[in-house]
């Protein structure tokens, strides 16, 4: 991997590109790298509560100026939170003090659920990346391990073991989901889906939820729904046990802690997932959720090498299926401002394609989709007739954040009503159909039916399937202007990693490239102010 540093305002900001070696190119810095950089106390989320900011999500929620949104802020809780979770620079470990995790942890292993026939996957670049070696010499042809990074698999060779959920059944219907998130300017952003009566699926990074709490909490608040996308965005099968159980128990945990609700639903960074690492996910109550269509929007020009047409593009690829009465599940970012301005910008086009534009929970039917049952969120039939706010939301006005909250952790196999699993989804289902199987949506908004769901969500062993995910970063939560995206970047309090799945096409272009093709131009305008 290249590296080279450019110096701006004070601020040393990383950028590189991925050796041949390497799986996918790394467009941004990973939010290790980010967090290496920058030593100043102030970037620390320990260390934060020494500078002035809003006192509650309502009132951060009002900040319009970016370069404010993304100075590093403390809350009560910060110098207690720091405390108990890992390091948001470092791969998640089950931390020494943690006997609630330690104790979790002893009962998946003693469970069986993880196939000891899955190997983990030969990591490069401190996990950011695969060995290509590793790749040409898998078994595609057979895929043992149901290993998506080199096949695309949804369907898990292990016993018991839900597929991942990669479409949505309602005709005519585009799912919305936002990875990387929360990002320090999202404000505009998150204003603009509230405007238009849009509602997404949320990919939070434990890593950026402990260093933006009260952005966090808008995100629930809104009326989205909430999944976990790992503590530090990483591949997550080159990971070990260990590191990937607390990769998704500590962004479980920190959703619970600053959110207030325990999560049933997560999505892979990169992609990247297979039977071993879907069998722990599994075993912690999670669905694994991929998306069928990519836009590649992480790579978008200046941020990324890709050219906003290019970008435009595979868009409008995805738009054509609207046309066609087909539905799909997207791959977006709120990763920076550009990312953002860039759906704002399609959405128009997405309008007229789809009829329904609409959250995961009402295009798969799920209306809790909390282990908490005190928010409930509506089914498609009902979202489409314009009941798009999940009633029992929180006030942004008073939130509170909780250290040690107690995690309802519910393996999927347990969970039989309203949640991600394969059997309360059937069920779901087959209530749908016998109602109206509507297409028609408001404003676009709409649903759709839940994916298909195969094997039983029992903990049981588990294969692996793996599928290419193109070019990806770890990116650091650094971001323009959250609406207009005109505005140059500015530094986020928090390093919010990129999660950047991207084409095998892409992919294998992009790993020619040795060199920060655009680190300038993400970072042109970092200000002393955000780092001092």
């Amino acid at each position: 991997m290249k590296l080279s540093s450019a110096l701006a305002g004070g601020a040393i900001l990383t950028a590189f590109a991925a050796s041949a070696s390497a799986h996918v190119i790394h467009e941004r810095t990973p939010v290790e790298k980010f967090n290496d950089q920058i030593s100043r106390p102030s970037r620390r989320h320990n260390r934060l509560a020494s500078r002035a900011a809003p006192s509650n999500a309502a009132d951060m929620a009002k900040v319009s100026n970016n370069a404010q949104a993304c100075k590093p802020y403390g809350v009560a809780a910060s110098s207690e939170l720091s405390k108990m979770y890992p390091k948001s620079n470092q791969i998640a470990s089950i931390q020494s003090n943690d006997k609630e995790a330690q104790s979790l942890w002893s009962e998946i292993q003693k469970s069986g659920i993880i196939p000891k026939n899955v190997k983990v996957k030969k990591g490069v670049e401190n996990h950011m990346g695969i060995s290509q070696k590793q790749t040409d010499s898998y078994d595609n042809s057979n895929d043992p391990d149901c290993w998506w990074s080199a096949t695309q698999c949804h369907e898990p060779k292990a016993k018991n073991l839900p597929q991942d959920i990669y479409n949505c059944e309602e005709p005519n219907t585009w799912g919305l989901t936002f990875d990387d998130g929360p990002n320090c300017s999202h404000n505009a952003f998150y204003d603009y889906l509230r405007d238009h009566k849009l509602r997404a699926t949320l990919f939070y990074i434990g890593a950026n939820v402990i260093n933006l709490p009260l952005q966090a909490q808008r995100g629930l608040a809104d009326g989205h729904d909430v999944c976990v996308h790992t503590w530090s965005h990483h591949y997550m099968t080159t990971l070990s046990d260990e590191q990937v159980f607390a990769e998704l128990y500590y962004t479980m945990r920190i959703i619970k802690d600053v959110v207030g609700v325990t999560t049933r639903c997560w999505r892979p960074p990169f992609g990247d997932v297979d039977d071993r690492v879907r069998a722990i996910a599994t075993a912690l109550g999670l669905r694994t959720i991929i998306w069928s269509d990519d836009t590649d929007d992480w790579n978008v020009q200046p941020g990324g090498s890709s050219p906003k047409s290019k970008i435009e593009g595979n868009y409008q690829k995805i738009i054509k299926k609207g046309y066609n009465h087909e539905s799909t599940i997207v791959l977006t970012h709120e990763i920076r401002g550009d990312t953002m301005k860039l759906f704002q910008d399609m959405y128009p086009q997405i309008k007229k394609a789809f009829n329904n534009v609409i959250p995961l929970t009402a295009c798969l039917n799920v209306t809790t989709p909390y282990a908490e049952d005190n928010i409930t969120y509506s089914v498609f039939s009902d979202f489409v007739k314009g009941n798009i706010n999940p009633k029992g939301l929180p006030d942004m006005k008073d939130m509170p954040i909780n250290p040690g909250s107690k995690l309802n952790v519910q393996p999927l196999d347990k969970q039989t009503k309203g949640s991600f699993s394969p059997k309360s989804m059937s069920n779901a289902s087959k209530n749908q159909q016998s109602g109206s199987s509507g297409s028609s949506g408001s404003s676009g908004s709409s649903g759709s039916s839940g994916s298909s769901s195969s094997s039983s969500s029992s903990p049981a062993q588990s294969d692996g399937s793996s599928d290419q995910s193109g070019g990806s970063t770890g990116g650091e939560g650094q971001s323009a202007s959250g609406s207009s995206g005109n505005d140059a970047p500015q530094s986020s309090s928090t390093p919010s990693n990129d999660s950047q799945d991207a084409s095998k096409d892409s992919k294998n272009s992009a790993m020619s490239n040795q060199i920060d093709i655009y680190a300038l131009a993400v970072i042109a305008a970092l200000s002393i102010s955000i780092l001092v």
